[in-house]
């Protein structure tokens, strides 16, 4: 993820770790060519590090003119380049992150490790650096520079195959001018160290870092991967031996590069090898998620609209598909670093959570009934939604709002809550239909001040803690920002049980012989069987008879809470599929059901378009 030098990725990293996925860090700005990123980066890099990003990228392609103040490199450039990153890799690393070298051009000849370990800082190699490496495929195969086509020429098309590879689109030239280019740019001496334009360039780069620092270090591709058109070189195509990948193609390609990363895929013989980390292609999406750069609308991104007519694709490439199909499967496993042993914020109410919630402050949470237990019977209050305004949503309210329904789900005038800070407890009331029926309390402390429960009719009442103003980007200022929770009382329920008739006639001494009809002339024509349905459904069938505007409460309830499958919206009710009884409950987005009377087997579905 791109970030200006100054923390402006820190929700994208945030969202990131709490979905288990590690963010690397670009610092970045245009230009930024010679220089570092100073105590503003530092203080970036100390936020990144407190969220659990460890990953630190602080130049890009540094070879070329267009990083560089002026549009023009020094001739001493790489001097300037690696003097700059040992000042960055100290930052980083005393801040606790792990910088990298920056990554070169696709198949840049330079050695940057070497002049590090002349100025004396072999000791960053030693303790935390990594190598970013831009290994644009580039329509190459995986085994290239030393694949048949390259080093022997072979094998010769077909017009056929030709066609079948996207025809003039992808080659730009006839089939006969493919195989004639074949024959004439054969490499038979071909090598990986004096050709690294392809996927295999991280060899080349293990080469130099070992032959500098006497062993490997992590290398992680930060831009990479095959794009839609693009053949060796540029997108228009300057080696006229292999085809522009089409979406599927591309698709196909990354496929095959992802297994190997994952081990299950071997290239000239060999497996992955330890020090390449990762493969993070270029370019997840461009227009898509608000960047409009035209460039890079034109580089491949995954999720676009720019192929849909002419592919007949709706939003994204193959390739996105073909990725949730791959079993994923983790290579090594270590110990994790202290910000990842944090246990994230549940999302307790599903889509009527406010996930940005998570991320307010040291988050807000939802916290349970305490001594009053889920099991508790009798009436009880229970968080049914909970949102958050940010400056612009709340127009200048510094408000907590708080509104009560009742079983039925009706919204109730004067229900008593409380708003809790430290030191004190503030009784309010929720007001009438003019206002919405919303109660409200003005917020003068930070996040992390306030709690907030209900405290209508002396019920137990779950509670939400760590509200107060401040945001996610600036968490300890006065900022306007609301709340709006929404509780609803509940009561607990008797189980419904299905019990199963035991037939007490006694067994038979022996087995009976079996009675055979009477031969017939013609046997009689036996009816079909009606056409046996699944458990779906039977399940959605079922329901329908059962569907009832009902108070959320009992057993399945807490399920459907805990799998977020929103409010009930029936009763518990009976029924049998396959000779088997089942006891359900319908809810906003599925059906809880258990055979006989639940037990431990709890299960749900979730409804079909």
């Amino acid at each position: 993820i791109i970030d200006d030098g100054g923390g402006s990725a820190l929700p994208v990293a945030r969202r990131l770790v709490g979905l288990g996925i590690m963010p690397v860090v670009r610092l970045y700005w245009p230009e930024q060519n010679p220089g570092n990123i100073g105590q503003r980066g530092r203080e970036a890099v100390r936020h990144y590090v407190e969220v659990g990003a460890m990953y630190f990228e602080t130049n890009n392609e540094p070879d070329l003119d267009l990083e560089w103040k002026g549009g023009s490199k020094p001739t001493n450039w790489l001097d300037i380049v690696v003097d700059n990153f040992m000042a960055d890799a100290d930052i980083v690393l005393e801040e606790g992150g792990y910088p990298a070298m920056p990554a070169f051009g696709v198949g840049t000849l330079r050695d940057p490790f070497k002049t590090l370990v002349d100025r004396g800082r072999r000791d960053i190699l030693d303790g935390g650096a990594w190598a970013a490496l831009h290994n644009y495929c580039l329509a190459r195969p995986l085994e290239y520079p030393n694949d048949s086509i390259n080093v022997h020429g072979e094998p010769a098309i077909t017009e056929e195959e030709w066609h079948a590879a996207g025809g003039r689109w992808a080659w730009e030239i006839g089939w006969k001018e493919v195989n004639k280019a074949r024959k004439e740019l054969t490499n038979p001496d071909a090598d990986i160290m004096t050709d690294a334009t392809c996927f295999r360039a991280f060899e080349q780069l293990n080469a130099y870092i070992v032959r500098a620092a006497g062993h490997s270090i992590p290398i992680l591709t930060t831009e990479g991967g095959y794009n839609v058109a693009q053949r060796a070189g540029t997108t228009a195509g300057d080696d006229p031996r292999y085809p522009k990948p089409t979406p599927q193609a591309t698709g196909q390609l990354n496929l095959e590069m992802f297994e190997f990363m994952q081990g299950d895929r071997e290239v000239l013989g060999k497996k992955v090898p330890d020090y390449y980390f990762a493969m993070m292609p270029w370019l997840i999406a461009a227009q898509r998620i608000d960047v409009f750069a035209a460039p890079a609308e034109n580089q491949g991104p995954w999720f676009t609209h720019k192929y849909d007519e002419e592919w007949g694709l709706n939003g994204e490439l193959p390739v996105v598909q073909m990725l949730r199909d791959l079993p994923s499967r983790v290579r090594q496993d270590g110990p994790l670093a202290p910000p990842w042993q944090k246990v994230p914020n549940s999302d307790t109410l599903g889509r009527n959570w406010d996930y940005r919630l998570n991320f307010l402050g040291q988050g807000v949470k939802l916290e349970p009934l305490g001594e009053f237990s889920a099991a508790a019977t009798g009436p009880r209050w229970e968080l049914a939604e909970a949102r958050w305004l940010g400056v612009e949503e709340a127009a200048g309210a510094s408000q907590i709002f708080v509104r009560a329904l009742d079983i039925d789900g009706n919204p109730l005038e004067n229900a008593a809550f409380v708003v809790a800070r430290p030191g004190a407890e503030d009784p309010v009331v929720t007001k009438g239909p003019i206002d919405g029926y919303w109660g409200n309390y003005t917020m003068y402390g930070m996040l992390g001040t306030y709690t907030v429960r209900m405290t209508e009719g002396g019920h137990p009442s779950e509670q939400v803690s760590g509200i107060g103003l401040g945001s996610e980007e600036v968490p300890n200022a006065w900022t306007n920002t609301a709340f709006r929770l929404t509780f609803q009382m509940v009561e607990e329920e008797t189980e419904t049980v299905v019990l199963t008739p035991v037939d007490e006639t006694p067994e038979p001494a022996g087995p009976e012989e079996p009675t055979l009809p009477p031969p017939d002339e013609e046997d009689p024509e036996i009816p079909p069987e009606p056409e046996a349905i699944t458990l779906h459904q039977a399940l959605v069938e079922a329901t329908q008879s059962h569907l009832a505007a009902r108070s959320p409460r009992g057993k399945y309830y807490r399920y459907a809470r805990e799998h977020g499958l929103g409010r009930r919206r029936s009763q518990d009710f009976s029924f049998e599929h396959a000779g088997i009884k089942y006891t359900a409950q319908a809810f906003e987005t599925g059906i809880v059901y258990a055979p006989g009377g639940g037990g431990d087997e709890v299960t749900h579905i979730e409804y079909e378009d």
